[in-house]
């Protein structure tokens, strides 16, 4: 029953989206735009909804340029990362599910500048959802993504020609505006993204942890508050209010256990296997 009461309410999510994406093209956002904050219960692939930072496929990963943003992919239990050999220090980066929701989870997370990457998939903003769908299709591929940033280096030098396509309108969620917050989040004065920025001192390894089902932070496009001292001064980190969802995940560290404790929860996403996509990002 609780199968197909879910079944369900993806067939009529879908019904809406399809409805309102013929009644205005190309997107429903003509007046104060970026569009208020109303959260997105859709769920966006067969695997769960968008909370669960679902990753299907490389074109997933829209290219956001020129943005600050939060990087949460290598949260989680309080305890300091190993670090890699001849690398620096590795901070603390704690994922601690909220004592007064346990719906949410504060995670610390590293403050980033640059190229970024949002997993269509985990647009937990629902306008910024049904516009990027309408002009990015379901799985990015008509948009900068992750594999069309790669075309004018690698397959677009053998081709003859290079990738030219539109950024992705979730991308205007992500930028604060002049009263310093951003859309795509309540409160948000950056969004948590992804990109490869720390991939030097963590490394591209994963970690699996689908065998049974457990809580896991799914940061992506969470609203993140930067982290400042006793002297107002920025450090460098931000603090992200992250959905818990339950299932399957990937962990985007080598060699760790999946298991948690002292309340604490990975920051996770998940990437099927039959979905060919070796990277979760969140």
């Amino acid at each position: 029953m609780n199968a197909l009461f879910r079944c369900l309410l993806k067939l009529f999510a879908l019904v809406l989206l399809c409805g309102a994406a013929l009644a205005q093209e190309p997107a429903t956002c003509t007046q104060n735009c970026p569009a208020p904050y109303v959260p997105n219960e859709f769920w966006t692939t067969q695997y769960g909804p968008a909370r669960a930072n679902v990753i299907l496929a490389a074109t997933n990963f829209l290219s956001c340029p020129s943005s600050a943003y939060a990087l949460c992919y290598y949260s989680g239990p309080g305890a300091v990362a190993r670090k890699k050999r001849g690398a620096g220090a590795l901070p603390a980066l704690p994922c601690k599910v909220s004592g007064t929701d346990e719906g949410f989870a504060d995670c610390r997370c590293f403050a980033e500048t640059g190229v970024s990457y949002v997993d269509i998939n985990a647009i937990r903003n629902t306008e910024a959802y049904v516009e990027t769908v309408r002009v990015c299709g379901v799985d990015g591929a008509d948009c900068r993504n992750l594999v069309s940033d790669e075309l004018p280096g690698r397959v677009g030098a053998l081709a003859g020609k290079t990738a030219d396509l539109p950024i992705a309108p979730a991308c205007n969620y992500l930028q604060a505006d002049a009263s310093g917050k951003a859309a795509m989040a309540p409160d948000a004065e950056l969004v948590s993204t992804f990109s490869f920025a720390r991939a030097k001192q963590y490394g591209l390894a994963q970690t699996d942890c689908t065998a049974t089902a457990a809580p896991y932070a799914g940061c992506m496009t969470a609203s993140c508050a930067y982290e400042r001292d006793a002297k107002g001064k920025l450090t460098g980190f931000a603090t992200c209010r992250c959905p818990v969802y339950t299932g399957p995940f990937q962990v985007g560290q080598a060699n760790v256990s999946c298991a948690t404790s002292d309340g604490t929860v990975w920051s996770a996403a998940y990437a099927p296997p039959s979905s060919g996509s070796s990277t979760a990002g969140q």
